[in-house]
């Protein structure tokens, strides 16, 4: 009987460390795709500064509101990019590690989720801006 409480024992541990290892590669997976759409983004922060400096100096009193709103979009991109990564370095500095328990992985995990989500969306506005605002200077 103890040796059938061992087995049963060893096979629940086994099958958390391998749940547990499912959720790190998850986990790390999710922080790659993550840190991939940051890249996109960051090397276009002097872009959203400079695009709107020369939205200032296009704007007459024809397109001043026109202008005015795009320069605060592209304003709030840079913002919001600058508020991720101070979020994102909050939750997960450089030197992170995974906790050991599943339940506390998959709550980082969710945490990650959220991130990921906020950083492919930012992506894609600070794209959009980006190219509305060339547009307007064209």
């Amino acid at each position: 009987m103890k040796s059938l409480w061992t087995l049963i024992l060893l096979a629940l541990l086994a099958s958390c460390n391998d749940e547990l290892k499912e959720q790190q590669v998850a986990f790390d997976n999710l922080k790659q795709q993550s840190m991939e759409a940051h890249d996109v983004i960051m090397p276009k922060m002097g872009d959203l500064m400079d695009l709107s400096n020369q939205l200032s100096k296009k704007m007459d009193s024809t397109n001043t509101d026109l202008i005015m709103s795009k320069k605060s979009e592209l304003q709030k991109a840079h913002d919001d990019m600058m508020t991720w990564m101070r979020d994102y370095s909050e939750k997960f500095p450089y030197d992170y590690k995974l906790p050991k328990d599943v339940n506390a992985v998959n709550k980082q995990l969710d945490v990650l989720k959220e991130e990921h989500e906020e950083i492919e969306e930012l992506k894609v506005r600070t794209l959009r801006v980006i190219d509305e605002a060339q547009a307007m200077l064209k």
